[in-house]
């Protein structure tokens, strides 16, 4: 049993045909693709739905929201209360909880920068976090990042079981394998908002294209950039913009991609946990080329992609494009640094059966 808050596309395509597991969710993100979901049926549950649901039904695991998601912790905490009252009543044993955490933003930070009646809320749930902590078997991290950051979030609490795997995906073979190396095509990939970096993309831009004659700028996604993104590609025929295209057209993109840019900034409430762009930038053998806040900046500076001061973005980011695009790195070099399984699918395995992925 997954009981998430929000349901996203990648969730749906990890329990696509897999008829064991259910998502519960209470709201959709704005990719929610309803192709998928009608393959994976999750069920929409508020709080109440949820906990009929954990009465009603025999669960043996409950993959709940990490707990620093804490506007999750109360349907949380309900729902494995339930879950653990039916078990009982039926001589069952007690459901293992488990949770995946890639949070990143310490409880000080949201503490000085929310609004008065948002931090309130925060400062009334935030108790019931350290109780989703102390009731969870075992936590997989996704990035080094969280892993220090739940470590000093709950320092005096029982520490779950936990392992750090890193939130690495698996190649996804080209279609056409004697093309893929002359791809020439940067990819901006997802929200077209200023926190993921697009208004630094098209402002790197014109010196990208003026050094590098044969490359074009695709742009994919949807967001408060769009409609600056299609003005601009009408003046500028090495520029290409397609707005919340199917998954299908999306995949055809990064497949055609040289380079995926994601220059993410940090907001005062926000910072970039991994980045799903980045992962399937990575999948189709892309170069990456993203700023220090992303969770494996490590990683990507240690295999040869693009990382940069996101205080230097201004500075840095068409330098880095051009380095990108003329690295020694090619698909094959990408697709051998990953991992032979998704670092997603590894953690849900150990979660799930406590066996490494």
């Amino acid at each position: 049993m997954q009981l998430y808050e929000v349901a996203r596309t990648a969730h749906l395509e990890r329990i696509d045909g897999d008829d064991e597991v259910t998502l519960l969710y209470r709201e959709k993100r704005y990719d929610f693709d309803e192709a998928v979901a009608g393959r994976a049926k999750p069920l929409r549950a508020g709080f109440i739905s949820s906990c009929r649901f954990a009465i009603r039904n025999d669960i043996d695991i409950i993959e709940v929201n990490e707990p620093l998601v804490t506007r999750a912790a109360v349907r949380s905490l309900a729902f494995v209360w339930a879950a653990r009252v039916r078990a009982k009543l039926r001589s069952r044993p007690r459901p293992i909880v488990v949770a995946y955490a890639i949070a990143n933003v310490p409880s000080s930070v949201l503490r000085e920068h929310l609004p008065f009646k948002a931090r309130m809320k925060f400062e009334l749930r935030r108790p019931l976090a350290s109780l989703v902590w102390a009731s969870l078997d075992r936590i997989a991290y996704g990035t080094a990042d969280a892993e220090r950051l739940y470590a000093s979030e709950f320092p005096a609490r029982r520490r779950a079981d936990s392992r750090l795997i890193e939130a690495l995906p698996v190649a996804v073979p080209a279609p056409d394998r004697e093309d893929v190396d002359e791809r020439s095509t940067v990819l901006f990939l997802g929200d077209l908002s200023r926190r993921k970096g697009f208004p630094d993309v098209m402002a790197a831009w014109p010196a990208v294209r003026a050094e590098l004659p044969t490359v074009r700028l695709s742009i994919v996604g949807r967001g408060a950039g769009a409609e600056e993104a299609i003005k601009r590609a009408t003046h500028d025929d090495r520029m290409t913009v397609v707005i919340d295209p199917p998954r299908e057209h999306v995949f055809a993109e990064l497949e055609k991609a040289r380079v995926l840019v994601l220059p993410s900034r940090r907001m005062p409430l926000w910072r970039e946990q991994v980045g799903l762009p980045i992962v399937e930038g990575l999948a189709h053998g892309c170069v990456v080329v993203t700023t220090d806040q992303t969770g494996i900046a490590a990683w990507l500076s240690e295999n040869g992609h693009q990382v940069i001061e996101e205080r230097r973005v201004d500075r840095d980011l068409a330098p880095a494009i051009v380095a990108a695009a003329q690295s020694e790195l090619t698909a094959d070099d990408v697709h051998r640094q990953l991992p032979d399984v998704d670092g997603r699918v590894a953690a849900r395995r150990w979660l799930y059966s406590g066996e490494a992925g």
